[in-house]
């Protein structure tokens, strides 16, 4: 039995304990630029890239640790099939969620 194995059960995370770090089960191991973006990404950008890692994500054993990892640290990028905006809305807040920033400002018209 591999050690992903080990640590699986019906929803892909065993919390009687792990027996290896679960990153170094993490598909997208090595893969940074597909989980973080670059500064001024277009929002087109974002989704083709955030796309392309969530299908990593999905078949992901360590799926479930990553995501509760993010929430748990207020992590920035994609993490466990959620980027920022999706654990906002979850109900774990960052300083400032990218793509929440600025729709969560409102802009008085009265001149001052």
């Amino acid at each position: 039995m591999s050690a992903a194995e080990q640590i699986r059960d019906d929803d892909g995370w065993d919390d009687a304990g792990w027996t290896v770090d679960w990153r170094e089960l993490a598909m997208c191991k090595s893969q940074t630029r597909l989980f973080f973006g670059p500064k001024a990404e277009r929002p087109e950008a974002r989704a083709r890239r955030e796309a392309k890692a969530l299908r990593l994500c999905q078949a992901c054993p360590v799926r479930r640790p990553c995501q509760e990892y993010a929430r748990t640290n207020r992590e920035y990028g994609l993490w466990g099939g959620e980027n920022e905006e999706d654990r906002h809305h979850a109900g774990f807040n960052l300083t400032a969620a990218v793509g929440v920033r600025s729709a969560t400002r409102h802009h008085d018209p009265t001149p001052r």
